[in-house]
């Protein structure tokens, strides 16, 4: 029996300060739980973790998980050596994440992942990303321009998303240098930008969708909504 108002748990990005990895601090952009409370559901941050207990605990009282945007994905996880440019997020970060993500899996939790979240579910699935678009992708754009961070998205109109966001096209933010090179098996692109990188990909299974955009730092937009009301339904639904 799913709670009316579901608990979403959201994880958290970190800042490493001058003192070491001990004194790690957890950070979270408060437009992620406003985006949920808004949407109806309760949100739940997630400190990190190392304990398996801990994170089937975490697991046992949400109904959805939301990994958000963070570093770049350790390149040896799909094979490859790091690149100049490239940073690899925090390890315990993604030591956590890589569990809560295999439980969220095993118990069929709804699942939505943010930027890197995207990026981390495409890997853990199997696939690989451009570790920096214009350079490996050939991109001309620079998706990472403070001053100009928005720009239009296209969506596949037979897609979840599309009926999720009720349309076919979307003004996003953008705010990343690396993206989904080959999709893993079993999830298929569902959104493009105009210089064909990969902004969203959906799994066969409708609990799980990632986005490569951050939908948070728009909480005025109509997609934004209809994005995160689309997810706290799901939440809301009974797990086989």
């Amino acid at each position: 029996m799913r709670r009316s108002e579901p608990f979403i748990g959201i994880t958290c990005d970190v800042k490493v300060p001058a003192e070491g990895e001990k004194a790690y601090e957890l950070l979270c952009d408060h437009r992620y739980p406003a985006a949920v409370k808004q949407a109806g559901g309760y949100p739940v941050l997630l400190p990190i973790s190392a304990r398996k207990d801990v994170v089937r605990k975490y697991l046992d009282g949400i109904d959805g998980l939301i990994i958000v945007g963070g570093d770049d994905v350790d390149p040896r996880l799909y094979g490859e050596k790091k690149k100049r440019g490239t940073g690899t997020v925090f390890g315990p970060r993604l030591h956590f994440e890589r569990m809560l993500y295999a439980g969220a899996r095993r118990r069929h939790l709804p699942l939505l992942g943010i930027c890197y979240g995207m990026q981390l579910v495409n890997v853990l699935e199997g696939g690989t990303l451009h570790q920096d678009i214009r350079r490996d992708a050939g991109s001309r754009r620079n998706h990472r321009d403070r001053r100009r961070p928005n720009h239009r998205v296209r969506v596949e109109p037979e897609s979840r998303l599309a009926r999720a966001l009720g349309a076919t096209s979307l003004l996003v933010h953008s705010d990343h240098h690396q993206a989904v090179a080959r999709t893993a098996k079993g999830f298929r692109p569902v959104a493009f930008s105009p210089d064909g990188i990969i902004e969203a990909i959906e799994g066969n299974s409708e609990k799980v969708l990632a986005v490569q955009w951050h939908p948070e730092r728009m909480l005025a937009s109509k997609g934004t909504w209809s994005l995160f009301r689309y997810f706290t339904r799901l939440c809301r639904s009974p797990r086989p």
